[in-house]
């Protein structure tokens, strides 16, 4: 068992053996037979975030199971960042639902964890009751591609990656692993045929996600989505004020 510190309150964090490596989790059990909510973080973040605070107090509120984790080469989880793919984050993904869940669950998904969420859609639906995309970002590795600089094409043939700084402390690293492997998942150019609840959550002032992305994921699964556009907000969607529409979403899909 990991402790972590968070927010002045000890919680205890388990690992499990995954298809990757150990993978840290937490589990909360409910009291009621609400669909649980799992929670699922973006690239280079991890469970500790606020939205993921802040889901596990409303499920705790309101009687609900609740999961988090760090996929391969995140937070506390196995893996080195250069060997991460998106296949690794599917991967313990799935594991994770199908080691935890005993009924279909509402994933939120929060821009990577959008992506993964959306292939959920496609590769396990039953075990979804419902998705929440919170800035979704799927095929990010393709326009990354798409749209490299010589400078990093020359980075990616001579080392393998390039480094990119998006104005966090630290900057993003992108390899020629994880740019190759995104385009098995990539799904902008598909459709998708889903009976599931869907709910997109997009800033219009995403410096990280266009959000005419939103209106993109609509179209892939046939107009069945439901966006919320945030005028104001930016990528992360975590002031009091979105969580708050986070929580109404999660209430409407639910009743």
């Amino acid at each position: 068992m990991i402790l972590m510190q968070y927010s002045g309150n000890m919680i205890d964090y388990e690992t499990v053996k995954g298809p990757n490596g150990e993978i840290a989790y937490e589990w909360v059990d409910g009291t009621t037979d609400l669909p649980p909510i799992v929670f699922l973080h973006g690239l280079k973040s991890d469970m500790e975030g606020s939205k993921a605070e802040y889901l596990r107090q409303y499920c705790l509120e309101t009687g609900r199971d609740f999961l988090r984790f760090d996929v391969f080469a995140h937070g506390k989880s196995d893996g080195d960042f250069m060997d991460f793919t998106m296949g690794k984050a599917v991967e313990d993904t799935i594991f994770m639902l199908t080691e935890a869940l005993c009924r279909p669950a509402i994933i939120v998904g929060s821009s990577m964890g959008g992506w993964v969420g959306l292939r959920l859609l496609q590769l396990c639906p039953e075990k979804i009751a419902g998705f929440i995309g919170i800035a979704a970002a799927p095929d990010f590795t393709r326009e990354i591609t798409e749209n490299l600089n010589d400078q990093q094409k020359d980075d990616l043939k001579a080392q393998g990656y390039f480094e990119e700084e998006i104005g966090y402390d630290e900057p993003y690293i992108f390899t020629q692993k994880l740019l190759n492997d995104g385009e098995a998942h990539c799904l902008l150019n598909q459709k998708i045929e889903t009976s599931t609840l869907v709910h997109l959550l997009q800033g219009k002032l995403d410096s990280s996600v266009p959000h005419e992305k939103a209106e993109r994921i609509n179209q892939v699964l046939g107009g069945r989505a439901q966006i919320t556009y945030i005028d104001d907000g930016d990528h992360s969607l975590s002031r009091a004020q979105d969580l708050g529409i986070l929580k109404s979403a999660i209430d409407k899909m639910s009743s």
